[in-house]
């Protein structure tokens, strides 16, 4: 299937600082070329259709309706990227599309690229622009409140704000 957007959200190596964002401290971080690709169009209801090329099973939900529970598969960072953007916007188009990560799953900070993969779509799809900062504040959101990892912001931070040949350093205090 030909999709309309792809979008690239690359993982994150963090030489100083793992963990220690949550505790507001000092943290570096640079994003690499690998992560998640997600390949999508907007489709013309709220009707999300997603599926993946690392895991099995097909997700299906509604941006316009409230999250439903979590029912504890890859689809959770979706629908998580929907709760967090639905208290902030209104959704009205959500998204047809397939998911890939380009190394194997965990340490490099998957789960944040896969969010914000996802929020990027949902926005995309609903013509609502976003900053860099905020697409941190709305994918660690989602992360914490829907998904339940307990995290900070150093993992968004990195994929959102890095930049080409760039270490990027965050006073997680501040």
């Amino acid at each position: 299937m030909e999709y309309q957007y792809h979008i690239f959200s690359p993982y994150r190596v963090c030489p100083l600082g793992a963990h220690v964002d949550h505790q507001h401290g000092l943290v570096t971080g640079f994003a690499i070329n690998k992560g998640v690709d997600l390949w999508f169009t907007p489709s013309n209801d709220g009707e999300v259709h997603l599926e993946s090329r690392t895991f099995e099973g097909l997700v299906n939900f509604n941006v316009t309706m409230a999250s439903q529970v979590k029912e504890g598969n890859w689809g959770d960072y979706a629908r998580g990227a929907k709760y967090a953007l639905r208290k902030r916007f209104v959704l009205r188009y959500g998204i047809d599309g397939v998911i890939q990560g380009s190394l194997p799953v965990g340490g490099l900070s998957s789960s944040a690229a896969v969010l914000i993969a996802y929020v990027m779509a949902f926005a995309k799809a609903n013509d609502i622009e976003l900053k860099p900062m905020e697409i941190v504040k709305i994918a660690s959101e989602a992360e914490r409140e829907y998904v339940g990892l307990n995290n900070g912001i150093l993992d968004q931070a990195c994929i959102a704000l890095g930049q080409k040949d760039g270490l990027l350093f965050l006073d997680c205090d501040t």
